[in-house]
């Protein structure tokens, strides 16, 4: 993709997919994956996985302005704590919410460690990534099946936060989605689907920056020209937070009277996609 002008617009609509994604359970990595392999996209900046890290650092500032006040919140209250030695408390809902998060970014960070880099390679296959697409619709379809979402957000406790970030972990494979994930994993453990979805979010907060911040520091030693670089980055990390921030309201719009079954149903539908146009190419 020589054309800088045809370079900026797939920046801009690789941004505008992962802030939707990211935050939809719908898979970012499985769309920042599939756009390219659809439109045969050579261009090795926008076809690489430091591009899709790098643009992560958008949804991270949307995250964290559309849960500002929750994220302000728990920031003070683990600063104070800290700094009193523990004199000064929060509310004990806070605190075990902080202690979740805590807790449950540990298994994506020691996986990640431990195969992060293997994951992102052996899996980066079409074949791969549908069943992973597929395998993400139906852990969603179970979990609204059996899920008895009474649960607030004000209830979550350490195991919660040590299972969905289990859950979290998982989806390091391509397709399966941190939102989706997150959200099922929640629901199954009796959570309502919006206090899923905002415990899935804050519990993305540290990934998503550690992932970014890794990446952006591997493009910035690895690239040799970043003036050249630097244009397409902001275009997809502008266009990524303010998608992320509507698909943030929407997903919560969407959670507040009714199901995930919108999503399942998109799932299924962007397999189905992506499996013809791979048969069409003779499984490549």
């Amino acid at each position: 993709m020589g054309d800088p002008l045809s370079a900026a617009l797939m920046a801009l609509l690789l941004g505008l997919l992962q802030g939707a994604t990211e935050f939809l359970p719908i898979s970012s990595s499985a769309h920042l994956y599939a756009i390219p392999y659809l439109f045969g996209v050579t261009d090795p900046l926008l076809s690489s996985l430091a591009f899709g890290a790098t643009i992560h650092l958008g949804t991270l500032a949307a995250v964290l302005i559309a849960l500002r006040r929750d994220v302000w919140r728990l920031t003070r209250v683990a600063l104070e704590t800290l700094t009193s030695l523990g004199r000064r408390r929060g509310e004990a809902a806070d605190e075990r919410l902080i202690l979740a998060i805590v807790v449950g970014t540990v298994p994506a960070v020691l996986l990640g460690l431990a195969a992060g880099d293997a994951l992102e390679s052996a899996v980066r296959t079409p074949l791969v990534v549908v069943a992973a697409v597929i395998a993400g619709a139906l852990l969603l379809w179970f979990s609204e099946r059996v899920g008895s979402r009474e649960r607030p957000l004000q209830s979550v406790g350490v195991i919660d936060g040590l299972m969905i970030g289990c859950a979290q972990a998982v989806a390091l494979i391509p397709g399966i989605s941190r939102s989706g994930a997150t959200i099922s994993g929640g629901l199954l453990l009796g959570f309502r689907r919006d206090a899923a979805a905002r415990f899935g979010f804050l519990l993305g907060i540290p990934a998503i920056a550690g992932a970014g911040a890794i990446e952006l520091r591997h493009l910035l030693e690895s690239s040799e020209d970043l003036a050249a670089s630097a244009p397409l980055l902001i275009v997809g990390v502008l266009s990524a937070f303010v998608s992320g921030l509507v698909a943030i309201k929407l997903l919560f719009r969407i959670l507040d009277g009714g199901s995930t079954r919108i999503f399942i149903v998109y799932r299924f539908a962007f397999a189905a996609v992506l499996l013809l146009t791979m048969l069409q190419r003779g499984g490549q």
